[in-house]
């Protein structure tokens, strides 16, 4: 994720910015509706569940690893196999991910760091690519121009038809 002999991006985000990232990454979770698929996901227990992100975080990032003692091998793949998540879960995360980012990280350099970082990692999260995955998260439409993927508001989503999934 860095180059070589500097600094990571935990030394560079620190746990504070950890923190506050995680934070407003729940925050923009929960205002957003077309995020609500995606929030639907995480456990009513919110404090646990920033907890263990902050944790694995910590890690992942290059930090002391605070994830493992508490709650064993990391394993994200595996921890997220029993949700369902495509490309529309994949984007509606990131999408709220980047939002914190902008919120609560000033260096554009580190935060272009991050967002690749957690890109991929979004990415190697989903377990699910069904031609589902081309429709919006709450309205069903679809995509003008499948195969990517635009945001919730973009024009490329236009009304179902009725062959389109076939």
């Amino acid at each position: 994720m860095t180059e070589p002999n500097s600094p990571s991006l935990y030394a560079r985000l620190g746990d504070e910015g950890i923190a506050e990232l995680v934070d407003r990454l729940y925050v923009h979770m929960a205002e957003r509706p077309d995020a609500r698929p995606v929030w639907r996901m995480h456990h009513s227990d919110l404090a646990e569940t920033k907890a263990r992100l902050r944790a694995f975080l910590s890690g992942w990032l290059g930090g002391p690893d605070r994830f493992t003692a508490r709650y064993g091998m990391p394993r994200m793949r595996r921890r997220h196999l029993p949700f369902s998540i495509g490309f529309s879960e994949r984007d509606q995360w990131l999408q709220c991910l980047r939002m914190a980012l902008d919120d609560t990280v000033p260096d554009t350099a580190l935060r272009a760091a991050l967002n690749a970082a957690f890109t991929a990692m979004a990415d190697h999260l989903r377990n699910r690519t069904e031609p589902e995955a081309d429709r919006h998260p709450l309205t069903g439409a679809c995509l003008a121009s499948p195969g990517r993927t635009p945001a919730p508001d973009d024009a490329a989503w236009r009304p179902c038809q009725a062959d389109c999934h076939q």
